[in-house]
């Protein structure tokens, strides 16, 4: 069944974001890699993958590498990316529900604030499938902006020149109490058509991911401020390591 999150990392996401997240793909994914402790040619699954831009810099390190997404857009992107090579392969799941066998992995990567989105039920649901993926031992790197960040930095409005007659605008309000961002969010192209919609995502203190990561069958968890073992702190974004 779809849902608005569908209809944001559809179309529109490539539009509004492809390749215009900040930081170094290559960099953050073999940065993860290091910080699980694997080296090639280790299973990595990467989930939620998107258009593959970690799933690619981590293959043409050796890795192979699994990209599964629940959009068949991003997906269609990252195969056009990726060409003919054999890795990585690409799958179109629901990280909630793997279609994979139990202790598939040596190590999981969920990258670029991909929890949240469907609040603390659904982000359950997805690490009880990402530890069930894993082999024992397994590493899941987790790397997220985390809720003491979005405080220290939170504008209410926000917009961005796509180029080409294209802006992206962003409206937020913040709901301290649940910890979570109403974003009304309209992409206005050069032709005068608008999309819009609004959402709603769960933020977490390093405490509550920690938390939910170790109720989901984790131990051993971690946090760093980034994938070079710094400490978390508001000027940082949010590394854990799970086993």
């Amino acid at each position: 069944m779809s849902d608005h999150w569908d209809e944001l990392f559809d179309e529109l996401y490539l539009k509004t974001y492809a390749d215009r997240e900040p930081g170094d793909a290559r960099e953050d994914a073999i940065g993860a890699a290091h910080v699980a402790g694997i080296e090639p040619p280790a299973d990595v699954l990467d989930a939620p993958c998107g258009y593959g831009r970690h799933s690619l810099a981590l293959a043409e390190a050796g890795y192979r590498v699994t990209g599964a997404d629940r959009s068949a857009v991003p997906l269609d992107e990252a195969r056009r990316r990726s060409g003919e090579r054999e890795w990585p392969r690409w799958v179109h799941a629901d990280h909630r529900e793997l279609p994979f066998d139990d202790a598939s992995f040596d190590s999981v990567i969920t990258l670029f604030s991909s929890l949240g989105y469907r609040g603390e039920d659904g982000d359950r649901a997805t690490l009880a499938e990402l530890r069930r993926v894993l082999r024992p031992g397994g590493a899941l790197v987790i790397e997220t902006q985390h809720r003491d960040r979005i405080m220290s930095i939170f504008r209410e409005e926000g917009w961005q020149d796509l180029g080409e007659g294209n802006l992206r605008l962003e409206a937020r309000r913040m709901d301290y109490a649940a910890g979570e961002i109403e974003t009304d969010f309209m992409l206005i192209e050069a032709d005068g058509s608008r999309h819009a919609i609004t959402y709603r995502l769960r933020l977490y203190t390093a405490t509550e991911l920690i938390r939910l990561v170790r109720d989901a069958g984790f131990s051993d968890v971690e946090s760093f401020g980034g994938f070079d073992g710094g400490p978390v702190s508001r000027e940082t974004r949010l590394v854990l390591l799970a086993r």
